[in-house]
């Protein structure tokens, strides 16, 4: 009995591993990719009542609507802002979305746009100033620090042909999640 839990076990974990091998960590668009290829309608599901859209024009500009039905139909709305595409000459390229919010994290954390929390009256001078320092998110595809002040920093990458646009990481802990993935990736659901 116990070596048949034991063979469950093992075939269970090396099915999870062969599945985040599979997907991740995608890898850079190709060569022709151009800004243009952004264009249109991207989503993310961070759970079932809590989704992130958005959309961006040709112009140059783009939209954010967050929604938690968690918490009394919360909704955040941009206006039209500016979004461009920053590439790395070893093919990376990034999304920033001026004004745009990290909801990955839920709403306390988007609404610090970027920032480590306030100080408390019990620790007032915790960061040593008059406010609080801007946060640093962990990149998994370049491996540093990024700084999202007021603005949010997304990786493009390739998903089998299939562009995806991956959030950053509140934490360096390493690894790809083997299981709800899909929760820190905006897929595209609308053409321009």
């Amino acid at each position: 009995m116990r070596r048949k839990i034991r063979q469950d076990w093992i075939l269970f974990i090396l099915t999870l591993l062969v599945a985040s091998g599979c997907r991740a960590p995608y890898s850079n668009p190709v060569e022709t990719f151009e800004e243009s290829d952004l264009v249109g309608t991207w989503e993310v599901h961070y759970s079932e009542r809590r989704f992130d859209e958005l959309i961006l024009r040709a112009d140059g500009t783009f939209k954010q609507v967050y929604q938690d039905n968690t918490v009394n139909g919360y909704v955040y709305e941009t206006p039209w802002n500016k979004w461009w595409m920053e590439r790395f000459p070893d093919g990376r390229a990034r999304l920033h979305l001026q004004g745009a919010r990290y909801y990955l994290d839920g709403i306390y954390q988007a609404e610090l746009e970027g920032m480590e929390p306030p100080c408390s009256s019990d620790h007032p001078d915790c960061w040593g100033g008059s406010q609080p320092p801007p946060r640093s998110f962990y990149d998994p595809i370049s491996k540093e620090l990024v700084k999202m002040i007021k603005e949010l920093v997304l990786n493009i990458r390739s998903d089998s042909g299939k562009i995806i646009l991956m959030h950053m990481w509140s934490g360096s802990d390493g690894g790809y999640a083997i299981i709800g993935g899909e929760s820190e990736e905006f897929r595209r659901v609308g053409a321009p």
